[in-house]
């Protein structure tokens, strides 16, 4: 797991961009703090900055600076730093100081002496911490299709009066909405969490981002006990939810500045690597608590049938809640971040917090006021609303960053304004979308899917006997009933597979890091985008062969093997385009543009699912996969010209 630095930070043995330039992760804010303000208009590649720069020819080998006079060493105050190691010991027990004194990771001694047991254990706080959140944001995806499968068997079960009770096709398509708002608020809150460490401290970040954590799992334990939930109940727990999807952010940003340059991949390895099979526990546990009553538990089916949706909010509250204790007693917040009141550092963090909510709130409110409207009537439509919804919530997330937020924040945000005058900010965000976008779309659409695709069948009901398969024009001649969403006898069980395209895809990322620092990180991605893109038609053209059989379960296992062959290229991809955003800014961009390029792909979450819900709809879900597949072809195409062809603008990235 610890590999999984590799693609979260690219640190060279060398020095060549681990010296004072840690490429990095996502959406940490750079650690410069002076108050020098950047020069937007000085070309990325000036002298200093281009010399570090991998050319072709040099891929993964250390480039040298050339050669400086020696510095003078200078006299080590023996007693000043005994004192710094003393005053650190208050913060190294087992209830340790909140604040520390001081914190210089790259000081060896104080590192030996007692700064190597506060990292780690600020990072074994911090792990338990940010599995959670993505066990929760992704909850979405299980509990969907656990609620479709009760209903299937008893009508009575969620019929979700409040949406006009819906049946069929239509009740397939509402229940995307669930992990599609979910994605919307976790993309939109990335953006505040940015920033959010150095204005209110780590510690206090994270004990209150999993405390936010347990309401929306205490909102799906006690409203989803009631077999008459309403829907818009379940809009508002996903919507809170989205806290899981924006605390990535600020967990790695905080764990980055405990650790010296020499072990970021260590520390970021085992935080953002465990953090991201939160998604896979998530889907592996939750079915196994839904599906059992604990003897104890009623049925919440009036038929009796068995399930208990609940259950996965009251597997996630109390883990939740043990986590934030253990974050709020064994973490730490660094000697300059935060404020000097507890109180008022909290106070900063719900106030930026709640505004992202808000702002995500918004978003949500425009998508259920807009969903009988002519525009969307149409699959191009639904589509463009999905976009435009996307563009509302992040321009309205800025412009409230800029304005409203804390004085700290407003001064983090106008100093990285400068990214945006990059053309290869834009670049690399288009080719961030295709990577962690798709891999935390596809994990939010993957068991429903499954679902979908193989839970029904299509037959003929005469006589009170229903026979798979036929044509719905001989079936009527016949005077039967046509039925084209029965459920499928022979259904695989989709939750003993939900699990494993987040798991592929979190555990492949480190390997996609370590290929990029021996062939490059260009390289590595366009062998990905080829791959994924041939695999992104083949599972469209599969779809829909399989949409056209009477038994669909015999191309089960040929969906599986590519989806799962997607999960694997876009978490190949999430490595490699980190190595290239390391090299190709100069290290007080490099963070920021990741920043917000993780925040937009983020989105992936909300766009993916809705996309799938739209298809299946219109009954051609294979034309998403064509769509994405497309969509790869625009990036292989940018990620060439800039970055591979002969004389491209930067060579070796």
């Amino acid at each position: 797991v610890a590999l999984i630095g590799r693609g979260e930070s690219q640190l060279s043995n060398n020095g060549v961009y681990a010296s004072g330039q840690v490429a990095k992760h996502d959406s940490q804010i750079t650690h410069n703090d002076s108050d020098e303000e950047i020069d937007a208009d000085a070309p990325l590649e000036d002298a200093n900055w281009h010399s570090n720069v991998v050319t072709d020819d040099q891929v993964a080998k250390p480039v040298k600076d050339v050669e400086q006079p020696k510095d003078v060493e200078q006299p080590i105050d023996e007693a000043a730093e005994e004192e710094k190691i003393q005053s650190l010991k208050s913060s190294a027990g087992l209830c340790p100081k909140v604040k520390l004194a001081v914190w210089e990771p790259e000081n060896e001694k104080q590192w030996e002496a007692v700064g190597k047991r506060i990292a780690t254990r600020n990072l074994f706080a911090s792990i338990p911490n940010l599995t959670c959140a993505f066990g929760v944001w992704l909850v979405w995806s299980v509990l969907a299709s656990k609620i479709q499968l009760m209903h299937d068997e008893d009508p009575n079960v969620y019929p979700f009066t409040d949406w006009g009770s819906p049946q069929g096709n239509d009740y397939k398509v509402l229940l995307y909405t669930l992990p599609a708002v979910a994605g919307l608020s976790g993309g939109t809150l990335r953006i505040p969490n940015s920033f959010m460490t150095q204005v209110s401290g780590g510690r206090n970040v994270v004990f209150n981002t999993s405390l936010l954590l347990c309401v929306p799992m205490l909102i799906v334990a006690l409203g989803m006990s009631n077999s008459d939930c309403p829907f818009n109940l379940l809009v508002v727990a996903a919507l809170l939810s989205g806290v899981g999807g924006g605390a990535f952010a600020s967990s790695m940003s905080n764990i980055s500045f405990y650790y010296p340059k020499s072990q970021q991949g260590y520390a970021l390895g085992m935080n953002g690597g465990i953090g991201n099979l939160g998604v896979s526990i998530s889907q592996l546990l939750a079915p196994i608590f839904m599906a059992t009553s604990f003897g104890i538990l009623p049925p919440v089916s009036p038929a009796g049938v068995l399930g208990w949706p609940s259950n996965a909010g009251w597997l996630w509250t109390p883990i939740c809640f043990i986590s934030a204790l253990l974050a709020y007693f064994w973490m730490s917040n660094q000697p300059n971040h935060g404020e000097k009141s507890n109180l008022t550092s909290f106070f900063y963090f719900y106030w930026m917090e709640i505004l992202g909510i808000a702002v995500s709130a918004c978003g949500v409110i425009v998508l259920i006021l807009t969903r009988d409207s002519d525009f969307i009537k149409t699959p191009a439509g639904a589509i463009g609303q999905k976009f435009l919804l996307v563009l509302l919530v992040c321009v309205l997330e800025h412009i409230v960053m800029y304005f409203v937020t804390p004085t700290k924040a407003k001064i983090r945000v106008k100093k990285q304004i400068v990214i945006f005058k990059r053309k290869h900010t834009y670049v690399m965000t288009w080719l961030y979308i295709m990577c962690f976008g798709s891999f935390i779309g596809y994990s939010g659409s993957f068991p429903k899917l499954i679902t979908d695709l193989f839970g029904y069948v299509k037959g003929c009901e005469l006589d009170g006997e229903f026979t798979i398969g036929g044509s719905q024009s001989a079936c009527e001649n016949d005077g039967g009933i046509w039925d084209d969403s029965r459920t499928n006898p022979n259904a695989p069980n989709v939750f003993a597979f939900a699990w494993m395209g987040a798991a592929v895809g979190s555990l492949i990322r480190p390997i996609g890091g370590t290929l990029s620092d021996k062939f490059g990180g260009a390289k590595v991605t366009m062998v990905a985008i080829i791959w994924c893109t041939a695999a992104a038609f083949a599972q469209g053209i599969l779809v829909n062969r399989t949409r056209q059989l009477d038994r669909p379960e015999a191309n089960f296992g040929w969906f599986v093997f590519i989806q799962l062959n997607l999960f694997l290229c876009t978490g190949t991809m999430n490595g490699s385009t980190f190595r290239t955003i390391g090299v190709l800014f100069p290290p007080e961009e490099s963070g920021p543009v990741l920043g917000w390029s993780s925040a937009i792909a983020s989105y992936g979450a909300f766009i993916i699912p809705a996309m799938f819900g739209i298809a299946i709809k219109a009954g051609a879900p294979e034309f998403t996969f064509y769509g994405l597949g497309g969509y790869y072809v625009t990036c292989a195409i940018l990620n060439f010209w800039y970055y591979i062809r002969p004389g491209c603008e930067k060579p070796g990235v």
